[in-house]
């Protein structure tokens, strides 16, 4: 697999639990500027995820080894600590 899916596919999952923690907050009827942020930011990780794994080149895309291990279980860690939050919140 080529590290670059991997990499953008991690800012996708820390976007994705951006938008979750911004999703229950608008739910509970929080509408304060924290919660815009995470949901403008959410969405800007998804979109630029997205936008970098099409245009950029996988040959030429370089990360460490180390720093894709820690970038993955930090976006893994971030969505499991998301869902667990929203579980036991409503």
């Amino acid at each position: 697999m080529e590290r670059l899916y991997l990499y953008q596919g991690a800012l996708a999952v820390l976007g994705l639990s951006f938008l979750l923690n911004a999703g229950s907050s608008f739910a509970a009827g929080d509408w304060s500027l924290v919660p815009l942020l995470f949901a403008v930011s959410g969405a800007g990780l998804l979109l630029g995820a997205g936008y970098e794994s099409l245009r950029t080149d996988p040959a030429e895309f370089t990360i460490s080894t180390g720093s894709l291990f820690i970038i993955s279980g930090g976006a893994c860690l971030s969505l499991v600590i998301t869902v667990l939050d929203i579980v036991f919140s409503f």
